[in-house]
């Protein structure tokens, strides 16, 4: 803590002589020093890059055989130490207790790679992952503590799901003819709720584990994803080719939106519960809504479909944190409300003097936009609550 923010707390009557000198005291005691820990961790980086390029260079000198041998006696050994040390780090420190339990996943699942490079394996990446998933689950769900674990649990969860849906949706992007699954509505339905459950399951345990951080953070990784997923959809409405099976999917993936919200409703009381499955509701209602409208020729064809969703959502989702007092979010909101009139300035104007006009008009709106939003967010939500 600097002398400046003491003598500035001191001035303003927030704290005494007294307490700022035991608050100097304390700070001298517990301090770390950076520069030495930054040597330090330069020459761990150094070793450790050492290490990789003596390995690197004698790569192909090794049998495969002898270096998965190496990678599995590596995880059999940090295995044991998990098993020996973990329940103790866990209770005295969160950061060495994920630090080894990413470590220990992120070999496992290069540990598949490994074997695909040795033996030239053509299996798709969804098998290697849905089965580092099946093995690696258990561990970090109940160990983990901190957003590292949430994080790359999360991303294995979607990755196993996009890379299935790429065997069928990547030709969708080159204008290739790409095989389609048995049931086209169900599977595009169900391969974009994996986000669903999982912020499902971390509401339900939340009030239920003694690590509440630890779900509280992996519900808030998926709501971004779910939200950043929706805006997506939103924003490509207008690429979509229409087939008969979109309606169907979006009502499925509305449906597991819903389903999420009702069960944060039940499970977690309170102003975050209720602000976040309104957010989820809002979110399932405009999904489908979209979908049913892109069957329409016409008007629904043009920019401002996709701004007025786009305005809905985002308005939901500032309302929400209003609600809950969750200040950062509802001013990114805001911002994200007021980027996208902006921009919809330039999609409704052709000629460079109406885009001027337009463009000097949104500039304003954003500025009265910002100077509100932080009236309203110092008044309604003047700070975060680190339980919520």
């Amino acid at each position: 803590m600097s002398e400046r923010q003491l003598k500035a707390w001191q001035d303003a009557g927030l704290i005494d002589a007294g307490t700022a000198g035991r608050i100097r005291e304390w700070e001298a005691a517990h301090h770390r020093p950076l520069g030495l820990w930054a040597i330090i961790g330069l020459g761990a980086l150094a070793i450790g890059l050492g290490i990789v390029s003596v390995v690197a260079a004698n790569w192909d000198a090794i049998s495969g055989e002898t270096r998965l041998a190496i990678h599995f006696a590596l995880m059999v050994g940090l295995a044991g130490l998990l098993w020996r040390y973990l329940p103790d780090a866990a209770a005295k420190n969160d950061y060495f207790n994920d630090g080894a339990l990413f470590v220990a996943a992120v070999l496992g699942l290069s540990f598949f790679g490994h074997i695909g490079q040795v033996y030239q394996t053509s299996s798709p990446l969804w098998q290697p992952l849905l089965v580092w998933l099946v093995i690696f689950s258990p561990l970090l769900l109940l160990f983990g503590r901190g957003w590292p674990v949430a994080g790359l649990w999360l991303a294995g969860v979607l990755g196993t799901a996009w890379s299935h849906a790429d065997e069928y949706g990547r030709g969708w992007l080159w204008g290739q003819s790409m095989p389609q699954p048995a049931w086209p509505t169900l599977y595009w339905g169900l391969i974009a709720t994996p986000p669903m459950a999982v912020a499902a399951l971390a509401a339900f345990m939340r009030g239920r584990s003694d690590r509440p951080g630890f779900w509280r953070l992996l519900e808030q990784l998926a709501m971004i994803v779910i939200l950043t997923g929706v805006s997506i959809a939103i924003i490509a409405g207008g690429w979509d080719s229409g087939t008969h099976h979109v309606v169907g999917s979006a009502v499925i993936r509305s449906l597991a939106l819903a389903g999420t919200a009702a069960v944060i409703w039940a499970f977690r009381q309170g102003r975050s519960g209720q602000a976040t499955a309104g957010i989820l509701a809002v979110a399932a209602v405009l999904h489908v809504a979209q979908a049913l409208l892109l069957g329409v020729e016409g008007a629904t064809r043009g920019p401002w479909i996709g701004a007025l969703f786009f305005l809905l959502l985002w308005s939901a989702v500032a309302a929400g944190a209003l609600f809950a007092r969750w200040r950062r979010l509802f001013q990114g909101a805001i911002a994200l409300l007021a980027l996208r009139i902006i921009i919809l300035s330039f999609e409704l104007n052709d000629d460079l003097l109406g885009s001027g006009a337009g463009l000097i008009l949104s500039g304003a709106f954003a500025m009265a936009v910002a100077w509100g939003t932080v009236r309203i967010s110092r008044r309604y939500a003047p700070a975060e609550r680190n339980g919520e």
